[in-house]
């Protein structure tokens, strides 16, 4: 039998050994290639006008939108994602809120934030607006702006793993 030559990093080798063993942790500085990705709970404005109040039917959809973007991207992108919340002056690209966040975001370890807002402007239409920065820098990586139909689960959870699936090429493009 033939043994071929196997280049192999230490780095690999080691973590490897590791998931092999049965989930021994890995220290961060072996994982170095893997970059941390924040995403922010998203923020929330209803311009609707209408009568019912829905806010717990919103604060549900909007933990269904975060859970769904940080899964989809963890699936997509080579990153490890980690979750923050959003402060009381927004999460959105332009709000006051984003430098704490961006902050908070550099002390987790991470090299990119997204933050995402949605807005209802009707029963039937809403848009989301997802922006990634360089938590370093505060720079824009990647802006998108959605429109969707239908303030339902099944709506907003829908716009959350496209708007997930189209941003992540350049969340990748950005490491």
């Amino acid at each position: 039998m033939a043994v071929l030559p196997l280049r192999v990093s230490c780095r690999a080798l080691l973590v490897a050994v590791s998931l092999a063993s049965g989930g021994v942790a890995v220290p961060r500085h072996v994982l170095a290639s893997t970059t941390l990705l924040a995403v922010a709970d998203p923020g929330f404005a209803d311009s609707s006008g209408e009568p019912g109040n829905q806010q717990a039917a919103h604060r549900e959809r909007l933990k269904t939108v975060a859970e769904t973007l940080r899964q989809a991207l963890a699936r997509a992108v080579p990153a490890e994602v980690v979750a923050l919340s959003c402060p009381a002056d927004g999460c959105e690209v332009d709000q006051p809120g984003v430098a704490a966040l961006r902050e908070r975001a550099r002390q987790k370890g991470a090299a990119l934030v997204l933050v995402c807002g949605v807005h209802k402007m009707s029963t039937l239409i809403l848009s989301m607006r997802v922006g990634v920065l360089d938590v370093a820098t505060g720079r824009l990586i990647a802006e998108r702006w959605l429109s969707f139909r239908g303030d339902t689960d099944e709506g907003w959870r829908r716009a959350a793993e496209y708007v997930a699936a189209d941003i992540a090429p350049a969340i990748a493009a950005a490491r």
